[in-house]
């Protein structure tokens, strides 16, 4: 099966509030991607909230060995911090939804190497103080490839996040708190910042920081490590398999993924998709689940970003909600799933549900499920 990726031009680099401010905070600028699934349109590749700097062509920097095994038994509660259950979440506008219901218990939040000693941001902040605990990515910036992170030019910046990550995980009484480096490598975004080899290696130096730091849960530490990838990246093995840092350095596997629609196709903002139904869950997701439990055996899965653009029925988006809900609820190995309650840049991809009260009850209902009941 033929898979179309699409991504969107982001603005120029991004800066420490990636969001238009709302709720918690404010709103990032984001990239999705569609693909054709015989009459319907879904995507399966995530947002980026990062910009592609200038490629340096520099060779791969090979990455000490783990100091700990790193490695994760079966199922979320022992494996990532959590209490039993799925950690039920979204983007930092996600609580201003009116008939949510309910506090998240994780919050996806984006900061760069650039921004790295700014954090925690005002989204972190409030989200940390509400109960939630984050997943944060900690973006290149502008202008560095993975080879120069991997050579250790940004050590200073990199622990100072880490450190600071970790530090409000400790003040705000987290058993863990999740850090991503760099997700979506695989996105076409990324394709200046260097080869899969050399963000390999990137990835297990800054994981290898933390780890010389005891910042880690597995060397004394707080911090959980999400690899993510687009959800779309694990249609192919070999894709998947080229960014793997290995099962030493990660906890967690991540898929983002969205119903689209075909909307980056679109000018308008307005955008409705005109088909009649939404993708399954398991077509956008299921490769990911396939790839972790052959790979990263023992290791839960994240849903960092999902989402779904309006249809031209109103009732197709809450349905597609509530088939994620079953979805999620049959495959124990996801721990957690994050709602993006945004739209996105420059193109028509509508995934908020602000204006959509039977979507927002979908997902309130979701929240209230017994097996989305985990805290941090």
């Amino acid at each position: 099966m033929a898979w179309i990726v699409r991504l969107r031009k982001l603005p120029d680099e991004v800066k420490k509030v990636m969001r238009v401010s709302r709720v918690f905070g404010s709103r990032r600028r984001v990239a999705s991607a569609a693909a054709s699934l015989a009459v319907i349109t879904a995507a399966v590749t995530g947002c980026s909230g990062h910009k592609t700097p200038n490629a340096s062509g520099a060779a791969p920097v090979a990455a000490a060995a783990p100091t700990t095994s790193g490695s994760s038994t079966p199922g979320p509660s022992s494996s990532t911090g959590a209490s039993s259950g799925v950690l039920f979440g979204g983007d930092a506008a996600l609580s201003g939804l009116t008939h949510l219901g309910r506090s998240p218990a994780i919050v996806r939040t984006y900061d760069t190497i650039d921004t790295a000693g700014a954090f925690p941001s005002a989204d972190e902040t409030s989200a940390l103080r509400s109960g939630a605990t984050l997943l944060t990515s900690l973006g290149t910036g502008k202008n560095r490839d993975w080879a120069s992170i991997a050579a250790g030019t940004s050590d200073a910046a990199v622990l100072k996040f880490l450190r600071a990550v970790n530090a409000a995980a400790t003040t705000h009484h987290l058993n863990s708190i999740y850090v991503s480096f760099n997700h979506e490598p695989n996105a076409k975004i990324d394709a200046g910042k260097g080869k899969p080899a050399q963000f390999v290696a990137a990835w297990r130096h800054v994981y290898q920081l933390a780890a010389h730091a005891h910042l880690n849960a597995q060397t004394g530490g707080h911090l959980h490590w999400v690899w993510i990838l687009t959800a779309s990246g694990f249609h192919q093995d070999t894709v998947a398999n080229s960014f793997w840092p290995g099962a030493p350095y990660v906890d967690v596997v991540g898929a983002d993924g969205y119903v689209s629609g075909g909307c980056t196709k679109q000018q308008s903002g307005n955008y409705v998709d005109p088909a009649k139904t939404a993708t399954k869950p398991d077509a956008i997701f299921g490769p990911a689940l396939t790839w972790s439990t052959t790979h990263a055996k023992g290791k839960p899965v994240f849903i960092p970003e999902w989402g779904s653009v309006p249809f031209t029925h109103p009732d197709v988006r809450p349905s597609y909600i509530n088939a994620m809900t079953k979805y999620v609820i049959a495959h124990p190995q996801i721990g957690a799933v994050m709602y993006w309650n945004d739209h996105a840049h420059k193109d028509s991809c509508d995934y908020a549900l602000d204006k959509d009260p039977a979507s927002q009850r979908a997902l309130a209902a979701m929240g209230a499920n017994a097996h989305f009941q985990a805290h941090p």
